[in-house]
């Protein structure tokens, strides 16, 4: 491994060529800043990625169409580039994403890594997802080295053979705070709770909801829990109370995550830390391999619902949001796996207008992220609905029965008659 310069680097990227990028807690600002300072000695580059933190320095050259971006995960900084169509999205979700770095030719990793131990292996720390298969991939790697980055078990660990040259990270590690709770996420969450196996490997996302859902399980004291795709720090805190299973973990520890999305209260709990293990796609997110784990727990937001059950996770405004995400590849671990269960948790209402998410039809150009036959459970502050095996009109009357009160009636307006 090389320790190199701005120029060095620059002349190593080259024109033309197509760089993928870490993604989260992950993100390699310092090396994302060369690029953005460099951008016209690196004419006909592309650069993808996922969701990254911090600035995206290289913007404005993708405006100016000096280099091009691409992503499968929006962002406010890019959504109305996304809009407009200056930056291209692809609508893949987690399990594809490294199928499709391969379909775009991309042949140079950045990654933000560990300074290596005394054995020469860095960590990928927080983030494994789709890098680890990425460097295996690419001809070119270039690592940004941060001592601030978590040293994480797991499919982390890489040889400075492969790592083809290095700079000093000029910044520290991109954290992403608590969303924090309140009463709405609080009363979701204890009418998850009831809903739960006992000895469940959950899977949640980012927010008040999954956060609150997490405070609830430690105020219940709920035994033997397990955690899978992604790592947050209310975590930490289930394991200070005692309620990880912490036996018989082989070969996977009881959080297994693909991602650490979270501040340094999360990092210092995952450096070196047995209990918690951060894996690539085919191990941390695919449901043939996360199926395997018995009462499979898949809890996933909406921006809407459809009287029938179709979900809408990524569009609002006649605008790309966010992302596919791993939604489709965790609700399909929960029906492949014993026991499992889907629930998709939401507010009623929309906070910017108090428009019902609840909604008689997604409207004509909305994408459907996870289809009607793929959600078990509909949960809001006013309680859970059981859409399993429902009929099209039991699930209508179902869903009306957990949407805010002023909103009821419309849901039910010409409800079908099976």
């Amino acid at each position: 491994m090389k320790t190199a310069s701005e120029q060095e680097i620059v002349d190593a990227i080259g024109p033309g060529r197509h760089v993928v990028c870490s993604p989260g807690c992950g993100t390699p600002t310092t090396l994302l800043e060369i690029i953005a300072r460099n951008t016209r000695s690196l004419p006909r580059m592309s650069l993808c990625s996922g969701l990254l933190l911090g600035d995206y320095p290289f913007l404005l050259a993708a405006e100016q169409g000096i280099m091009s971006y691409c992503t499968w995960h929006v962002t406010p900084a890019v959504r109305k580039l996304v809009a407009d169509g200056t930056v291209p999205f692809y609508p893949v979700r987690a399990s594809q994403v490294m199928s499709l770095i391969t379909h775009l030719g991309v042949d140079v990793a950045l990654i933000r890594v560990t300074p290596p131990d005394g054995n020469g292996f860095c960590s990928l720390g927080p983030s494994v997802s789709y890098p680890l298969p990425a460097v295996r991939q690419a001809t070119l790697v270039i690592a940004e080295l941060d001592d601030t980055l978590p040293r994480t078990r797991g499919e982390g660990s890489i040889h400075v053979s492969k790592i083809d040259m290095a700079v000093e990270s000029s910044s520290p590690m991109p954290e992403y705070p608590r969303a924090g709770t309140d009463e709405l996420s609080r009363a979701i969450a204890h009418h998850i709770l009831p809903l739960l196996p006992v000895d469940p490997t959950l899977q949640i996302g980012i927010g008040s909801i999954p956060e609150a859902l997490v405070e609830a399980l430690l105020e219940e004291g709920v035994p033997n829990l397990r955690f899978a795709g992604m790592a947050i720090d209310a975590m930490a805190d289930l394991h200070d109370a005692g309620l990880l299973a912490v036996d018989g973990f082989v070969p996977y520890p009881p959080i297994m995550a693909a991602e650490l999305m979270g501040t340094r209260r999360l990092m210092d709990f995952a450096h070196e830390n047995p209990l918690l293990g951060v894996y690539s796609t085919p191990l941390g997110i695919t449901a043939s391999n996360l199926s395997r784990f018995d009462r499979f727990v898949s809890i996933n937001s909406a921006i809407e619902i459809d009287r029938g059950g179709q979900v809408n996770a990524e569009w609002v405004a006649e605008r790309q949001l966010s992302g596919v995400g791993g939604s489709v590849d965790f609700t399909e671990s929960a029906l492949l796996s014993v026991g499992g269960i889907r629930i998709i948790a939401m507010a009623s209402t929309n906070v910017r207008d108090a428009s019902s998410k609840i909604v008689h039809a997604l409207g004509r150009e909305v994408p459907v992220t996870v289809p009607r036959h793929s959600v078990d459970y509909v949960v809001t502050e006013y309680g859970a609905a059981r859409l399993g095996f429902a009929s099209t009109r039991e699930r209508a009357e179902l869903l009306a029965s957990i949407a805010h009160p002023d909103h009821r009636d419309l849901i039910l307006e010409q409800v079908p008659v099976a």
